[in-house]
């Protein structure tokens, strides 16, 4: 779909860097870099997403998880998703039937709150980029989802799961050395996600680094 065209009920908003959302997106992708590697992302273009399906699927959602707090509110947090499927989730939605059920946490949609973290994933997980088969390219466009996640009553956890517990809307990683470096958010429900910004950018890396190795379980 064309960015800056409706498509039934679908639109995707090519921003002008003087609008504020510009700034918002910009700013929270480049304030949570924590990747020492990784020196500054460059921005490119910021989309506002604009879909009335899986907004309408996330707000229904959310009153589900309020009714089950006994009408609390529910918590909510902005959140990142790295993926080379990015575009075809700002227009469709997530789809957890591509999720691997090998991963730490199951077959859950998985979360970073920082923005280095999800670029982990932008070209697969852990993968290099098709043109140049380079991890720390900083030609290729790379793309990260910026998401409002209704986490509801949430899990919190060192250790992995498979499936949601019960009685729980999401589940919180939380580091503990190792494999999992930074925490990590993950819910077992499409419909608590909606996709907000999709930011397209390149990567600039320092070159000395040697870059921090997390266990590739699943796509963030």
């Amino acid at each position: 779909m064309p960015p800056g065209r409706w498509f039934d009920g679908i639109e995707l908003e090519k921003l002008s860097p003087k609008r504020g959302g510009y700034q918002f997106a910009k700013d929270q992708v480049q304030s949570t870099i924590c990747h020492d590697e990784i020196e500054r992302f460059d921005i490119k273009c910021v989309y506002r997403i604009k879909n009335k399906y899986t907004w309408e699927r996330y707000r229904e959602r959310r009153e589900e998880i309020s009714k089950d707090l006994g009408g609390a509110w529910v918590k909510e947090m902005r959140l990142f998703h790295g993926s080379p499927q990015a575009m075809t989730i700002a227009t469709q939605g997530f789809d957890r039937g591509f999720a691997k059920k090998s991963g730490m946490f199951g077959d859950g949609v998985y979360f970073a709150e920082h923005s280095s973290k999800s670029n982990n994933y932008t070209f697969g997980c852990f993968k290099p980029c098709d043109a140049h088969d380079d991890k720390e390219c900083e030609i290729c466009i790379r793309r990260i989802l910026i998401c409002k996640v209704a986490l509801g009553k949430i899990y919190e956890t060192k250790s992995t799961v498979k499936n949601l517990p019960a009685g729980y809307h999401s589940v919180k990683a939380i580091p503990h050395g190792g494999f999992l470096l930074r925490p990590e958010y993950i819910i077992y429900n499409d419909a608590q996600v909606y996709p907000s910004y999709l930011v397209e950018y390149t990567a600039k890396y320092k070159s000395d680094s040697d870059s921090e190795d997390e266990r590739c379980n699943t796509p963030h």
